[in-house]
């Protein structure tokens, strides 16, 4: 019987700060000892440890089945190498032979269901955004051998409904103790951070917002770095966030379609913390069936829905934030979406608006003056959202109203 009080045998245990809670739930909703065929999904939003949870469940009880393989980055192996050379890694880890050549995703799928079907085996499914996959690797649970347990890991909850799959175990981000925890271990290993430092790492803490990937990523990144360094890197955070850490996020918004996108890109700049009947009121003015659409966003686990509120993890903003920006090469003339003062009171003032701008978002906590100029809006052809709130709009635009 494998335990998992202790992290005794987990490799690089020290580094696991937060899984222990979430180890001991999922092994329970396993059921490991129990027989049948069970698939059980972990979900949540990009760089929360799905992956790594998965391999320390894996590495635990892998022993206790005939055959294991953990296929990780199905999404992206897919997408390079196709699902037929990961039929072929999935078989030929289980069945351990070499040289097995498969020519067609069908027929690997039949290998798999009569090459399998006897076997109690333990597979994890690592990243899988699309039913093809499942299609090909754990169609049906028959495929399988009595007490055989498939592990899904996905940002997308839909997918592991529509597979039915027995359980779903959602992961949260860390609080802020386990947050500290996290960055201390890469920041700082073995020392304790001085006094100095606490203030600097609260600010790292807050940005990171529970997420484990953006903590290892920054606390690397800063270990053994002196004061001022810490100081410029926390700075440039705020306008500049770490490639690393996008290039995860944004894999759960490259799966969105033209549409979700846009509710995406508008929840990120405009309604993020709205209340979603508003929210949805408004985007519905767009047509852009929002209905369906936040839902989506909801299941892809960018959003989350709390007391009524669409609240969006600081990160997935910033990374929304960073598409807009980066898809009109950083200059705020051609920004979809403007939200940010240094760059609305330029493009208004000195009518450098154009056909781009779609809407328009100025929030200021103490009432200031924005000057727009008469022809401010002229050139903004496809503009479908505007508002002003706490800044007093003078030389504008008959028509504008304050909200």
């Amino acid at each position: 019987m494998a335990r998992l009080d202790g992290h005794r045998h987990a490799r690089n245990a020290e580094n696991l700060v937060g899984m222990e809670s979430h180890m001991n739930k999922v092994y329970k909703m396993l059921g490991v000892e129990s027989g049948g065929v069970h698939f059980l999904g972990i979900l949540g939003m990009s760089g929360v440890g799905k992956t790594t949870l998965a391999r320390v469940i894996y590495e635990k009880i892998r022993s206790e089945f005939e055959g294991a393989c953990f296929l990780h980055e199905v999404r992206d192996r897919s997408s390079k190498h196709g699902v037929e050379r990961l039929q072929e890694i999935l078989l030929s880890e289980i069945l351990v032979v070499k040289n097995l050549r498969i020519n067609n995703s069908f027929e690997g799928a039949n290998m798999l269901k009569q090459r399998l079907r006897c076997k109690k085996i333990l597979l994890v499914l690592d990243d899988v955004d699309h039913t093809d996959q499942l299609d090909a690797l754990a169609r049906e649970r028959e495929w399988f051998g009595h007490g055989s347990r498939v592990i899904i890991t996905t940002k997308d909850k839909h997918l592991l409904v529509k597979y039915e799959a027995e359980k779903i175990y959602k992961m949260k981000t860390l609080n802020e103790y386990k947050s500290l925890q996290l960055l201390k271990q890469y920041a700082f290993r073995k020392n304790h951070p001085t006094k100095e430092f606490e203030d600097l790492s609260a600010q790292v803490i807050k940005y990171c917002g529970g997420l484990p990937l953006a903590l290892k990523v920054l606390g690397s990144f800063l270990y053994g770095r002196n004061l001022d360094e810490w100081t410029g890197e926390v700075e440039r955070l705020k306008q500049i966030p770490k490639d690393e850490i996008l290039k995860k996020l944004e894999s759960g918004f490259n799966g969105l379609n033209n549409i979700e996108q846009k509710i995406f890109l508008d929840i990120a700049s405009f309604f993020s913390g709205k209340k979603k009947d508003s929210v949805t009121r408004i985007l519905n003015s767009f047509q852009f069936n929002p209905v369906i659409g936040i839902k989506i966003l909801m299941e892809r686990s960018l959003i989350t829905i709390s007391k009524g509120r669409i609240i969006m993890n600081q990160l997935i903003q910033e990374m929304g934030w960073h598409i807009v920006r980066r898809e009109a090469s950083y200059d705020p003339r051609i920004y979809t979406r403007l939200w940010m003062r240094d760059d609305i009171s330029p493009v208004l003032e000195r009518n450098l608006g154009t056909e781009k701008n779609e809407g328009i978002s100025l929030h200021r906590t103490n009432k200031e003056q924005v000057n727009v100029s008469h022809t401010a809006f002229m050139k903004m052809t496809k503009l479908r959202f505007l508002k002003f709130r706490s800044a007093y709009v003078c030389q504008g635009p008959d028509f504008f109203q304050m909200s």
